[in-house]
């Protein structure tokens, strides 16, 4: 399985890095099923997803922020995010990616998980209970030490108070907007954690977002958890939205709650 969302992913980046340049992929299509606007980079990138499941005759259900579920009664249930990070891409900033997660009904039964940046070409991949590993070699989280602790951290326009006051707890904080990747990098040991907190529910992740860098985290020695406490699921339904502490070391939730 593995194997086959590689595939899709070097796909993926192969149509869009000659193209994320190009003015016209910011333009906006429609309104996506999750609610957010579609823009032509997202489009073409689903396309290329659903075009090769469908043409490979596999039988998996595809679940995307654009199109919403796709087919019904597969086995298995792709869970995509063509392109994370969009408002990036269309920007020039070069940090997004293709996030790919294989399950079954929610993020925790996610069994196989690709992440690849699509500017620098680095590839996260995890197989439930095999381990996470960047580039073919194997990653793991790092241990915090609060007095070089580097936080992620939501600060856009609907973040809390609570945000910016993780952001001044360690030495360093950055808000990057790619949770796929922001997670990727707590999964590496670049960073030691995530947190994101709106109360706006509509502005909240999506499983789509992380449903592939959750299982790339949690195998890498790391976890996601609610801001109540309890590990975090999703099931795939892109009306459910969360927010979420993700860390490399179970410590980091005695500093962020």
């Amino acid at each position: 399985m593995l194997d086959i969302l590689n595939d899709i992913a070097d796909r993926v980046a192969e149509k869009v890095r000659p193209r994320w340049r190009e003015a016209c992929m910011g333009e906006e299509l429609e309104m996506g099923a999750d609610g957010t606007p579609t823009l032509l980079i997202d489009r073409l990138a689903e396309e290329i997803i659903i075009d090769h499941v469908k043409r490979s005759g596999l039988s998996w259900d595809i679940l995307s922020e654009e199109a919403g579920r796709v087919g019904k009664g597969g086995d298995r249930t792709l869970v995509i995010d063509p392109i994370d990070g969009t408002y990036n891409a269309i920007m020039g900033i070069p940090f997004y990616s293709v996030s790919l997660a294989l399950g079954r009904e929610s993020m925790c039964d996610v069994d196989t998980a690709v992440v690849l940046n699509l500017v620098t070409g680095d590839r996260y991949t995890a197989i439930k209970g095999k381990g996470a590993w960047l580039n073919g070699c194997r990653i793991q989280t790092r241990r915090l030490d609060l007095k070089q602790a580097v936080f992620l951290v939501y600060m856009g326009h609907f973040a809390t108070d609570k945000d910016f006051r993780i952001a001044r707890l360690g030495r360093r904080c950055r808000s990057l907007g790619c949770s796929s990747l922001e997670l990727a990098l707590v999964a590496q040991g670049s960073a030691d954690g995530y947190y994101l907190h709106t109360d706006v529910y509509e502005k909240a992740i999506r499983v789509v977002d992380i449903a592939a860098a959750a299982l790339i985290l949690r195998e890498a020695g790391g976890d996601l958890v609610e801001l109540k406490g309890g590990r975090l699921d999703m099931p795939f339904d892109l009306s459910t939205r969360s927010n979420f502490i993700a860390y490399g070391d179970e410590s980091m939730l005695e500093v962020l709650r």
